[in-house]
């Protein structure tokens, strides 16, 4: 295996086989510069379903092979890498996409992330939007964010001077840098391949994850995760030299680009001074903390703690401004692979680590699934179909959750089966999930056990405590439901998930959880630098740790992008027959 610098491996061949119930579940992940391969086969027969995945194996070694001496990965030497760096860039080739239209359903929203060998060398950009808007840029360099469906955004910094005129001021105004937002099959038109090379400054990498950070939130997003705008839609946000904000929502079908004057004064913030003598007891302050309280240094065997503080500290100490010593900190903390660690400066989200989970879910096709659905909130949906078979989907357990989904359940009393969907659900209150739960429990249950730190040596553990649900509410609803769940499932939800499975109504169905729990306590450093710190190991009812694991479904049901692609949810189909059949109708 060959590592980058954060420890992930660049060259990763990972073959796991799982049994449940006599079906295995084969898995394979390929992961080669920052690009993750994934495949998954279920049989009966755990010979046949080896040779198979196997055989993808070698295949995608012979694909690696061929990509490495199409693009000159891998190269044996400078000179090599010195002859590709000046080749021209298909941007919508480097980041291809499937996608024709837009999706602004917040459930949806898509994880996004964003490397130095995401940035290049661009000839130059222009933007003539009717008499509203015109832009100039020379030489620059420009930066693209990313997700599993193409790039979703840029950043732009001029190398010489670039310049815009709009309906603001009629004066030329200076560009301190451009972020734009756009549909990921319009990159090629707006930076076409004879203006995008391979020869991006590297060293712009901390800066513009800082102005994608801070401008992400305001145009097309989701808890800072990407929407995509409809392909006519753009969002062009200048910050000038002179300390304005310039943001402006084009529409480049009608030729118009309307001025929101709103954030004319929320430029990007310039870093805070970090003298070294604070940077240094901050971040032995952090570093102490991870070391005494972190109870997944048990799951993590290949971390050197004292390593990675020897390899870290120096760079935090000479790191000079509050974000970068931030960006050291994320950078640490990384190896640990742990979704439920996050560092904010003055708010402002910090990338630590990220891994690719799959979408099962098409919140758009719902209603034509269902019919007409009704809103309790902003964070459940519900209906019923024609055959009495009734819906919920939850979007997040926070607020009041607990008290609009009772007054929902009393409109299914009549119902002869009823699907509840989180399969979009990130997480939120565990005590919120777990009165929800209550309305379906017989009995108490299990479901879950806790173990936490209670010594100096990473491996000083707990005993298990066990977490239960009890029954709760006035009445009980006894009759079939199936739980939708996926790889979006994280945190508290996957605790609602196992929660619903011990219940003798309830079949869950649909892909394994994402595998990522913490209950994190908050380290308030200063410069206004919060850190979290997870404090316990999540273990499911069987003993199982949950981390990168997750809750595995009753029904499995095969994830393919084509199955949740416009108006098309087959697993909430699937549903829909299952309980046809547990009915008898």
């Amino acid at each position: 295996m060959v590592r980058n610098k954060y420890g992930i491996p660049r060259f990763h061949l990972n073959l796991k086989h799982f049994d449940k119930g006599g079906i295995f579940t084969h898995t394979i992940c390929f992961k080669y510069h920052n690009v993750v391969y994934f495949f998954r086969e279920k049989t009966g027969n755990f010979i046949r379903g080896s040779i198979v995945m196997i055989y993808k194996m070698i295949k995608l070694i012979v694909f690696v092979s061929a990509l490495q001496s199409a693009v000159g990965y891998g190269v044996a030497n400078n000179q090599t890498a010195q002859n590709t760096n000046n080749q021209h860039v298909n941007l919508l080739q480097q980041y291809p996409t499937t996608l024709r239209m837009g999706d602004d359903t917040s459930g949806n929203a898509r994880d996004w992330e964003f490397y130095k060998e995401d940035i290049y060398s661009l000839s130059g950009f222009s933007l003539e939007v009717g008499d509203s808007l015109k832009i100039k840029i020379g030489n620059a360099d420009i930066g693209i964010g990313h997700c599993t469906d193409g790039a979703v955004w840029a950043v732009v910094i001029p190398r010489e001077q670039g310049s815009f005129k709009s309906q603001v001021n009629q004066e030329a105004e200076i560009i301190d840098h451009l972020w734009l937002r756009f549909h990921p099959v319009e990159i090629a038109k707006l930076f076409p391949p004879d203006t995008v090379s391979n020869s991006g400054n590297q060293k712009l990498w901390a800066r513009i994850q800082k102005i994608a950070n801070h401008k992400i939130i305001s145009s097309w997003q989701a808890g800072g995760r990407a929407m995509i705008p409809e392909r006519k839609d753009l969002t062009i946000d200048v910050d000038t030299n002179k300390g304005k904000r310039r943001f402006f929502v084009v529409d480049i079908k009608a030729a118009t680009a309307e001025y929101v004057s709103a954030f004319e004064n929320r430029i990007v913030p310039e870093d805070k001074p970090f003298d070294k003598e604070l940077a240094e007891s901050s971040f032995d302050q952090l570093w102490q903390e991870y070391d005494r309280d972190y109870a997944m240094f048990i799951l993590r065997p290949e971390v050197d703690w004292n390593k990675l503080r020897a390899e870290f500290q120096p760079k935090a100490i000479s790191s000079g401004t509050s974000y970068k010593f931030a960006l050291v900190c994320a950078e640490m903390l990384k190896y640990l692979r742990d979704l439920h660690i996050w560092v904010r400066v003055d708010g402002q989200n910090v990338p630590v680590f990220n891994r690719h989970r799959e979408k099962n879910a098409n919140s758009l096709a719902f209603e034509s699934i269902i019919g007409k659905l009704h809103k309790a909130g902003e964070n459940i949906s519900w209906g019923k179909t024609a055959e009495k078979i009734g819906f919920i989907s939850i979007d997040f357990w926070i607020e009041d959750v607990d008290e609009k989904f009772d007054k929902v359940l009393e409109n299914m009393r009549d119902t002869k089966g009823l699907i509840i969907d989180v399969r979009l659900n990130g997480g939120g209150s565990e005590p919120l999930a777990k009165k929800v739960a209550g309305r379906f429990a017989d009995k108490e249950y299990i479901y879950a056990y806790s173990q936490y730190r209670n010594g100096p040596n990473h491996l000083d553990l707990t005993e298990k405590y066990p977490r239960k649900v009890d029954p709760r509410g006035p009445w009980r609803y006894d009759q079939p439901v199936i739980v939708l769940m996926g790889q979006k499932c994280m945190s508290s939800n996957e605790s609602f998930v196992s929660m619903m499975a011990q219940c003798p109504q309830v079949t869950t169905m649909g892909d394994h959880t994402c595998g990522s729990s913490g209950n994190p306590k908050f380290l308030n450093l200063p410069a206004s630098i919060t850190v979290s710190l997870p404090q316990w190991i999540d273990f499911l009812e069987d003993g199982t740790p949950l981390d990168e694991h997750g809750v595995q479904p009753d029904v499995y049901f095969q994830t393919k992008p084509e199955y949740f692609e416009e108006n098309r949810d087959d697993l909430l189909k699937a549903a829909i027959e299952k309980l046809k059949i547990i009915r008898n109708y």
